[in-house]
C-alpha cells in the first residue's frame, strides 16, 4: 500500500506532542563529560560549531562524528540532545556537532554552504588538535541526516574543496528523511528544499539523487516503522538504491524521537550501533 500524502493523521499528532517530552527526558538523562568548545566558521549568527573531546581515560577512536541536529530544518541547535554527543564520547570518539542556517531565512542551498565552511574548519580544527590522521563518521538526526548525506555523497562539492569521500569512514542516519520524495508534502520540507516536487530544487534538494552506482562508504540508517512524522519509505528507498555497504535497523514501535533513545534506555538499538562503530 502506497505511503498516505496526507499530514493530518492522529497518529501524527501524536508524535509531535511527543516531543517536548523526549526532549526533557534527554536532558534529565544528560551526564556530561567534558566541555564543549565553541568555534565559529563564518559571520552568521548560526556559522558555529560545538567540539567535545572524549573524557581523558578514554582511547581515542579513529574517527571523528559530526552530527547534525534535526528540527525540520526550521528549529534547533547543536547540543540539543547532548546524551547523543555523550553517546559518542563514551566510545573513545571526539564529537563535533556543526549548527547551519535555517528556513525560512535560508534553503537548501545556503545550507548547503554552511556544510562546505563546517567541514573545513572541522578539518583545520583536527589538525590543531593532533588529529589530523583521523577520518569522519557523518551522521545526523531526522532533518540533520539529510544535510549529513549531502556532506558526505555530494561529490562534486566535494572536489570545489579539493576533498573526496576517502575522509569519511561512515554515514549514519537516524530517523531521517533520504528520499524527499517519499515524504509526505510537509510545508517543511517545500521550506527546506526552496520549491516543490518535481522542481529542480527539489531535485537537488533530494539526498537519494546523489547517489551513484560505486557508493563505498559504509552506512547505518536506524529508522522506526512506526515513524508517523518521517515515514519508513525514505529511508528504504535511499537503502534500496545504495550500493555500498548498508546495513538498515528497523524498530517495531519508536516514535519519531524515540528512535533515538539509543542513547539513553534502548539497549537493543545501542548495541547495533555499538557493533557498527566497532571498526571504525
Amino acid at each position: 500500500m502506497a505511503q498516505s500524502k496526507s499530514p493530518y493523521t492522529v497518529q501524527l499528532a501524536g508524535q509531535l506532542v511527543e516531543i517536548p517530552f523526549q526532549m526533557l527526558h534527554h536532558l534529565w538523562s544528560s551526564k556530561p563529560l567534558s566541555v564543549a568548545e565553541e568555534h565559529r566558521f563564518g559571520p552568521a549568527w548560526r556559522q558555529y560549531l560545538l567540539l567535545w573531546a572524549p573524557p581523558e581515560n578514554c582511547p581515542v577512536r579513529n574517527s571523528v562524528v559530526v552530527i547534525y541536529h534535526g528540527g525540520g530544518w526550521r528549529v534547533g541547535w547543536p547540543g540539543l540532545f547532548p546524551t547523543t554527543a555523550e553517546f559518542f564520547l563514551k566510545q573513545g570518539f571526539p564529537v563535533i556537532m556543526p549548527a547551519y542556517r535555517l528556513a525560512p531565512w535560508a534553503r537548501h542551498r545556503q545550507m548547503r554552504d554552511d556544510l562546505n565552511l563546517a567541514l573545513l574548519k572541522t578539518l583545520r580544527l583536527l589538525e590543531e588538535k593532533g588529529w589530523g590522521g583521523k577520518k569522519l563518521i557523518a551522521g545526523g538526526i531526522s532533518a540533520g541526516a539529510t544535510l549529513a548525506a549531502h556532506f558526505v555523497f555530494n561529490r562534486q562539492e566535494l572536489r570545489n574543496m579539493d576533498l573526496d569521500q576517502n575522509i569519511f569512514s561512515g554515514f549514519l542516519s537516524v530517523a531521517g528523511p533520504l528520499d524527499l520524495d517519499a515524504m509526505p508534502d510537509f510545508g517543511a520540507v517545500r521550506g527546506y528544499a526552496g520549491g516543490k516536487p518535481g522542481s529542480v530544487d527539489f531535485h537537488e534538494a533530494n539526498p537519494v539523487n546523489l547517489l551513484t552506482p560505486d557508493e563505498s562508504v559504509p552506512v547505518l540508517l536506524i529508522h522506526s516503522l512506526a515513524d508517523a512524522i518521517v515515514p519508513i519509505a525514505s529511508a528504504r528507498s535511499f537503502y534500496q538504491k545504495y550500493n555500498g555497504p548498508r546495513d538498515l535497523y528497523l524498530l517495531k514501535n519508536k516514535t519519531h524521537l524515540g528512535t533515538m533513545r539509543f542513547a539513553t534506555d534502548d539497549g537493543d538499538t545501542a548495541r547495533v550501533l555499538h557493533n557498527w562503530l566497532a571498526d571504525k
